[in-house]
């Protein structure tokens, strides 16, 4: 009985471990859960290329009029603002930008949610107080949108810009609020690192 007993622990020990083995195969990593988020059209990737080469390390702020809002406030924006500077500041981190604390900063970061219909690329980057684009600006940009840019405030020009449909829905709740909000970052800033994601 005892031997029977000690052979069936010893199945289910090798069962629970074979279990847990398979289900750390089956985690995805942050780069394939954002190919199916694409994959499944939860997201609409918009960037463009570099103007300059991004020098790293480098210092950033984050530009003036950077919102999570253009016209109505039906987000919680303090929560929301607050899921995409977290965001922000670890994959810009992850690039080799920091941020300044005092000085000019190098390059001025500048981020948006849309909040109502038809809003535009160009009256986005004029509200965040960005450079007007060349590319897009008459896009329109759905609710929800994610719109990212980088300046170099020196020279008063537009490094880059990106946008993500589908990143942010108030009506989530709040895990996935703040998944949604770092994989659409990640998504962005993938591109700005390599931009033959795109």
């Amino acid at each position: 009985m005892s031997r029977h007993l000690g052979s069936a622990q010893a199945w289910r020990s090798a069962a629970l471990i074979g279990i847990a083995w398979l289900a750390t195969g089956c985690v995805l990593t942050e780069d394939q859960r954002i190919d199916q988020e694409l994959a499944q059209g939860r997201f609409e990737v918009h960037a463009d290329a570099l103007t300059a080469p991004l020098k790293t390390p480098a210092t950033f702020a984050y530009a003036p009029g950077s919102t999570v809002h253009l016209a109505d406030n039906r987000f919680d924006s303090f929560e929301i603002e607050g899921l995409l500077r977290s965001a922000l500041a670890r994959r810009l981190g992850d690039l080799g930008l920091t941020a300044a604390s005092g000085a000019a900063p190098d390059y001025l970061v500048g981020y948006l949610v849309t909040a109502n219909e038809g809003a535009m690329v160009a009256e986005a980057m004029s509200t965040i107080g960005m450079p007007a684009p060349r590319t897009g600006e008459g896009r329109e940009l759905p609710v929800g949108t994610l719109v990212l840019a980088i300046s170099a405030p020196r020279a008063n020009r537009l490094i880059w810009k990106g946008s993500i449909v589908g990143a942010i829905d108030p009506e989530s709740d709040p895990q996935r609020r703040q998944e949604r909000a770092d994989l659409a970052v990640a998504a962005l800033l993938r591109l700005l690192a390599d931009p033959a994601d795109a």
